[in-house]
């Protein structure tokens, strides 16, 4: 624009002329959102069109799946299978998801992580369960508090006995359904008080009353009842040298459910 000024009456007043001329538009309103409208269907054809291309499992499949992590009870081959059944699908269709809960199913496996390397690989990483102690004879307790049934402890494997001689080290703990991970905590705190005497709980049960009661390797047996656990624990523990250790592995028992004392037999029944 240009401004050139000039008086009037001792006024001044602006007069504005355009340099250049005004361009009008190319195109309308309506026509250029259509314009944009189509644009946005273009883009949107083209990706699905790339989508259902790289769903292709025969353009893009899966050529290597990687099974990572040990796997000291897992059957190997059988989470192979599990895993191929979701592999059709090729290597942009699979849904990662869905392997890695398929793999978690298996009962020895506490966690999998499932990820794509391309071009074609799947890599499956398993985390199994670390069992911490049994659990009713067909169950184990992880270190995780994870309670789960390995098929090594169906009594109808043909290889029961060998793996319930392997689980044997394992403290058994036996108690209501839904209590496992309370009986595991009472275990583990009388496991820390009773290691200063070199001796190890082998049972720790629990009836419907929650009272518990403890065999320890030394073939003694200790009721702790049903509360007060740790004060009756302690004077047990206050007897211990004086009472326990004179026996020198033979059996004995001792009922700490007394408010102010314990019964004591010196041969168990």
């Amino acid at each position: 624009m240009s401004l050139a000024s000039h008086s009037v009456n001792g006024s001044k007043m602006l007069n504005r002329k355009p340099i250049l001329p005004v361009v009008e538009p190319r195109f309308s309103p309506i026509t250029r959102m259509l314009i944009s409208v189509g644009g946005l269907i273009a883009v949107i054809a083209i990706a699905l069109f790339l989508s259902r291309l790289a769903s292709d499992p025969l353009r893009f499949p899966v050529t290597n799946v990687d099974v990572l992590g040990t796997l000291d009870y897992t059957d190997r081959e059988n989470l192979q299978r599990r895993i191929e059944q979701h592999t059709n699908d090729g290597f942009y269709g699979l849904d990662i998801d869905l392997i890695r809960r398929t793999v978690e199913t298996l009962p020895w496996v506490a966690q999998a992580r499932v990820s794509r390397i391309w071009p074609g690989r799947v890599s499956v990483e398993v985390e199994e369960h670390e069992p911490a102690a049994r659990w009713n004879d067909d169950s184990l307790i992880s270190k995780r508090l994870e309670l789960f049934k390995p098929p090594q402890l169906d009594a109808d494997n043909v290889r029961y006995a060998e793996w319930l001689n392997v689980f044997s080290k394992l403290p058994l703990l036996r108690g209501a359904d839904g209590r496992h991970a309370a009986v595991l905590d009472s275990y583990r705190e009388y496991q820390r008080a009773l290691d200063a005497h070199g001796v190890s709980i082998e049972v720790l049960s629990e009836d419907e009353r929650h009272s518990q009661t403890m065999e320890l390797s030394n073939q003694v047996l200790v009721r702790l009842g049903y509360d007060e656990h740790d004060l009756r624990l302690a004077r047990f523990l206050d007897v211990y040298e004086r009472l326990v250790t004179p026996l020198d592995g033979r059996g004995a028992r001792f009922d700490m459910r007394y408010s102010n004392g314990f019964a004591y037999s010196g041969a168990r029944s």
